[in-house]
């Protein structure tokens, strides 16, 4: 299981990061696509594209501390994401929770074709740090998200169920802490591998 650090904010690192990510995507679409990003529409590796470009144009309104990041063992940024503060009905009762408005993986996570720099889990590290994150502060470890039609499966593996068919899924208390501890074992099984 690839080990991830999880990180708070807008640092040079997640700056330098996202140029990386950019120059990458850049060189991927040339040696993969002909240079012709379109090539690659309706692929996981597109959408993270255009999702990361996002970010990184609005990382300037973004407040930081609505940044979360994770860097692999190369200390190269793997996942970020962006997350707000918001509420929901559970049981008829208003609880706070954490939206994640958006989350993508690094390029080479994300195209479909073997590359060095692959690591497998970053998406997973991200809500898991955030998880975990919430916890420490005793905040509610509940999640809400909105998944795009093809994420749903992923985010469903994690826990997240599907509330009303418009993409948004949420993962319970109970969810997120069967998520961590399906996790730690995970890591404890690697260890005795």
């Amino acid at each position: 299981m690839n080990e991830f650090s999880y990180v708070t904010g807008v640092t040079r690192e997640v700056r330098e990061g996202l140029i990386l990510w950019d120059e990458k995507a850049r060189e991927y679409v040339d040696t993969y696509y002909q240079g012709v990003e379109e090539s690659a529409r309706d692929t996981r590796f597109y959408r993270g594209v255009i999702k990361s470009r996002t970010i990184t144009n609005s990382l300037p309104e973004i407040e930081e501390e609505k940044v979360r990041s994770v860097f692999d063992d190369q200390n190269v940024l793997a996942s970020i994401a962006v997350i707000q503060d918001t509420s929901i009905f559970v049981e008829e009762e208003l609880v706070d929770c954490i939206e994640i408005e958006s989350i993508v993986n690094s390029p080479w996570n994300l195209i479909q074709y073997p590359v060095s720099e692959k690591r497998k889990g970053a998406a997973t590290a991200i809500v898991e740090g955030i998880i975990k994150e919430n916890g420490e502060k005793g905040l509610s470890r509940i999640l809400k998200l909105f998944a795009v039609p093809q994420e749903k499966i992923f985010y469903s593996n994690l826990g997240f169920v599907e509330t009303n068919g418009s993409g948004e899924m949420i993962l319970s208390e109970s969810d997120a802490a069967m998520l961590l501890l399906d996790l730690e074992q995970k890591r404890n099984s690697d260890t005795f591998d």
